[in-house]
């Protein structure tokens, strides 16, 4: 609260020669003292000379009503240097100091504090992230050298009964398609998601989900082992000693071939409960649709072309026989909702903390979670900068959100 001067010099009385007095005012700079004092120093004399004769008493009569400040008042006068300025001291309130602003604005100097980032990298988080995805790759390829053998026979065992497979002939052409889109669909999206300006924190929740999913893969095919579901692809032979070191020269020639049978190394079955395939495919889908900006309508045909290679690719699996349809129908529920909890939790900070109204806390890897996104603090922006640090010129042309 500020408030004008509040104390004028009224003036003083002096005697005149002829033995009147009058009131000599003294100059008062601003439009409150020319109210209060209209008349020059002769219009003055002039009425006092005319007027009755002013008194000790029409002096005291004029001081202000105001005392003087005191320790204590609420009201005080402060001067700083040469240039005066007022505040008003509250019992309650901080002092409010006009300083020399004279329109009335309130100046409050806040220290400068110093803020943690709100999307930290956290590199170690992202390199940790991605041994438990490598670990659980490895877990799942284990399964698979373990199932191999125990697939039974398909000359006395056929392909269960399946809706699509019993009623749309096999293409083998058709699964080869299928991991072209799967190699083009995923190595997009890395290079894509290398550009994003929080990488580190994108990777990690790569890695992290994808961990999940190679995990639930390693179980259900363990403990649930299908017939064949093509009478055409070939298998390696089966083995009646089921060695470590078997296992692991297993292991080690499935992963010389990524998990894909179009460069020859994916010789074993019994990879059916869920389609491996159809993870890929729709993973890197929710990824780009997830990551990247979605106001401009060519990113908007991206996200479509996404889309329909997913679709096209799960079509060319289904007419290789290479997966039973409930195997495709799993893998997409799992991965969908996988995603979906994950980064529903990660978008809302309400919901990174144990509570008995908290549903989706009491998910197993709800711990692991808190531990990788508890510095993230919301909804990652769809911006994208130049990962390298040359040429420097390139820094200013990327954050490009939606």
């Amino acid at each position: 609260m500020v408030l004008e001067p509040k104390f004028v010099d009224y003036g003083s009385i002096h005697p005149t020669p002829d033995g009147h007095t009058h009131q000599v005012h003294h100059g008062v700079s601003g439009p409150r003292s020319a109210l209060l004092s209209p008349l020059d120093d002769e219009d003055v004399t002039a009425n006092a000379s005319a007027g009755p004769k002013m008194t000790q008493g029409d002096l005291y009569q004029r001081q202000p009503l105001l005392p003087n400040p005191k320790n204590g008042d609420h009201w005080a006068q402060h001067t700083h240097g040469t240039t005066g300025s007022e505040y008003y001291v509250d019992e309650e309130d901080e002092i409010m100091d006009k300083g020399s602003n004279r329109n009335g604005d309130i100046i409050i100097d806040i220290p400068a504090s110093r803020e943690e980032p709100r999307f930290p990298q956290e590199r170690w988080k992202t390199l940790l992230a991605f041994v438990i995805m490598c670990f659980n790759f490895i877990l799942t390829l284990t399964s698979l050298s373990l199932v191999h053998d125990k697939v039974p026979d398909r000359k006395v065992y056929g392909p269960l009964p399946d809706v699509f497979l019993l009623n749309v002939p096999a293409y083998d052409w058709a699964l080869d398609v299928s991991e072209y889109i799967i190699i083009f669909c995923v190595n997009s999206c890395m290079i894509t998601m290398i550009f994003h300006k929080h990488r580190f924190i994108v990777f990690r929740r790569i890695f992290l989900i994808m961990s999940l999913l190679y995990m639930y893969r390693a179980i259900t095919m363990y403990v649930t082992v299908l017939p064949l579901s093509s009478t055409t692809y070939v298998c390696s032979p089966t083995s009646n000693d089921t060695s470590p070191s078997l296992i692991m020269k297993r292991v080690l020639h499935l992963m010389s071939g990524f998990g894909l049978s179009v460069n020859g190394k994916h010789t074993y079955c019994g990879d059916f409960i869920y389609s491996g395939h159809t993870v890929v495919l729709v993973f890197s889908y929710l990824v780009i649709s997830e990551y990247t900006p979605k106001k401009f309508f060519l990113l908007r045909i991206v996200h479509w072309l996404y889309w329909i290679l997913g679709l096209i690719g799960v079509i060319m699996l289904q007419l290789s026989h290479g997966h039973y349809t409930v195997d495709v129908i799993i893998a997409y529920y799992v991965t969908t909702r996988i995603f979906w909890i994950y980064h529903t939790l990660a978008n809302n900070a309400n919901l990174k903390q144990f509570s008995s109204n908290n549903l989706l806390s009491r998910t197993w890897w709800f711990a692991l979670f808190l531990y990788f996104e508890g510095n993230v603090g919301g909804p990652i922006p769809r911006q994208f900068d130049w990962p390298l640090p040359w040429p420097r010129r390139w820094h200013s042309k990327g954050n490009r959100a939606s």
